[in-house]
C-alpha cells in the first residue's frame, strides 16, 4: 500500500468499524428509534465522498499552484454539500411522512466524524509533503 494511501486508513477503520456497530447492535439501534438501513446507506455514502474529498484535496496539496489547493477544496467541500442536500431530499421525498428522525441527525454525527478524520488525514499528508 502506498504511503500516500495509509494516510487515509483511520477514514477506513471508521467506516468499517461503524458499519459493523451498525450490525452487531442492530436490535439496539431499531429498539432506540433509529433507521439501521438509512445509517449503514449514510455511512457508505459520506465515506465515498470523504475518500473523493480527500483524493481531490490531496491534489491540491500536491500542487506548486496555491489556487489548485483552494479549487481542491472548494470542490470537495461543493460535492459534499450538494450530494448530502439531494440525499436527503431524496430520502424524506420517499418518506414523506416516515422520515426518521434520530437517523438523520445520528448521520450529521457521522458526517462530522468523518471530515475530523480527513483533515487530519490532510494535515498529516501535507505536513509529510512539507518535510520530504
Amino acid at each position: 500500500m502506498k504511503h500516500e494511501n495509509r494516510i487515509f486508513l483511520p477514514v477506513i477503520l471508521v467506516f468499517v468499524i461503524l458499519n459493523s456497530a451498525m450490525l452487531i447492535f442492530k436490535t439496539f439501534l431499531e429498539n432506540k428509534g433509529f433507521d439501521r438501513d438509512f445509517l449503514m446507506i449514510a455511512n457508505l455514502l459520506l465515506f465515498i465522498l470523504s475518500v473523493t474529498g480527500f483524493y481531490l484535496q490531496r491534489k491540491g496539496i500536491q500542487s506548486n499552484n496555491t489556487n489548485a489547493f483552494i479549487r481542491g477544496v472548494y470542490s470537495a467541500m461543493l460535492l459534499k454539500l450538494f450530494v448530502c442536500m439531494i440525499a436527503v431530499l431524496v430520502y424524506v421525498f420517499i418518506n414523506k411522512s416516515g422520515v426518521n428522525k434520530p437517523a438523520l441527525f445520528a448521520s450529521m454525527g457521522i458526517y462530522i466524524l468523518y471530515t475530523a478524520f480527513e483533515v487530519a488525514a490532510l494535515m498529516r499528508f501535507a505536513r509529510e509533503k512539507k518535510n520530504v
